[in-house]
């Protein structure tokens, strides 16, 4: 990835600390910059099969001391539940995995919703999913690269070998940056578009005034004003759709496979979904990463239900 404020790379830590929210805004700049992701942090499966405890740790929103087990107890009558994650971390890939079994496991069913695919991939992923496609087929329709494997090919697996739904859950990249860059009004860009792309993309699309704002412009810059609303339609867009597969299916609930920034403090992508339905329950699991001994960072404070610290 390359640099995007002060010429360093965002893993790279400029204090004894990692500032964990910067790291997160950062990553989510580089998405809708256009810059790959990459060259982050990765552990194949054999790696992260070995990973030592020590280098993680769950917390609560507090910083008390957690586990996954009782979160994923936690999550029996949840309707929507976002886990952030840092891209194509090993520690993560697993955890991700527990909780997606662990709520297949409970007596209501659950869909799995990704960021990673997009709404006109919804029809090969289906097709995958009923065994219509192959996997090969598969992965060059949707466009799955070599992190593919590593990280969210364990979910989408699990999900077809037990009839588990999965949300194509954003909207077509192409969409969003031509969105960028005509500057017009979300209402306006949507008149220009054909009847099958609008329906790609969320209905409606308001870029909230609100911490998630903040905290991206502190990241962007100046830049900040003209990326701000496609990024927060990008959160509107997985809003919407694990909001309208709700609608349709009151008895499952969503498990949202996400980048970390977009659920971070239940702000972005949760405060979009509640703006839609805010009768459901809600809650987060966010990652966040340490350097130094493996213990709370107060930054971390309140960042999710149960934060995941790692190396």
């Amino acid at each position: 990835m390359s640099s995007l404020v002060d010429g360093t790379h965002p893993f790279t830590p400029r204090r004894a600390r990692v500032d964990t929210r910067g790291v997160r805004l950062l990553l989510a700049a580089a998405l809708l910059l256009g810059v790959g992701c990459d060259d982050q942090p990765t552990q194949t499966p054999e790696q992260a099969a070995t990973v030592d405890p020590n280098e993680h740790a769950f917390f609560d929103r507090e910083g008390n001391p957690s586990d996954l087990d009782s979160f994923i107890a936690s999550l029996a009558d949840v309707d929507f539940v976002g886990a952030g994650e840092l891209h194509h971390h090993g520690v993560g890939s697993q955890v991700q995995l527990a909780v997606l079994q662990g709520m297949a496991a409970q007596d209501r069913p659950v869909a799995l919703a990704m960021e990673f695919f997009e709404a006109d991939q919804q029809a090969p992923l289906d097709a995958y999913l009923a065994g219509s496609i192959d996997e090969p087929t598969f992965r060059e329709q949707t466009k799955r690269d070599d992190n593919y494997e590593r990280s969210h090919r364990p979910l989408i697996e699990f999900a077809k070998r037990n009839g588990i739904p999965v949300i194509a859950a954003n909207a077509p990249r192409p969409l969003v940056t031509a969105y960028r860059e005509s500057g017009a009004t979300y209402a306006d860009y949507l008149a220009t578009l054909s009847e099958q792309d609008r329906a790609l993309m969320p209905r409606s699309s308001v870029p909230p005034d609100d911490e998630f704002k903040a905290r991206f412009m502190q990241t962007m810059g100046e830049r900040g004003p003209a990326f701000y609303p496609a990024m927060a339609l990008w959160n509107d867009a997985m809003a919407e759709s694990s909001a309208d597969f709700r609608a349709e299916h009151p008895e499952h609930r969503v498990l949202l496979i996400v980048g970390v920034y977009h659920v971070a403090k239940h702000l972005g992508v949760v405060t979009q979904y509640t703006a839609r339905r805010p009768q459901d329950s809600v809650r987060v699991l966010s990652m966040a990463p340490i350097e130094g001994p493996m213990v709370f960072d107060p930054s971390n404070r309140d960042e999710g239900d149960v934060i995941l610290q790692v190396r």
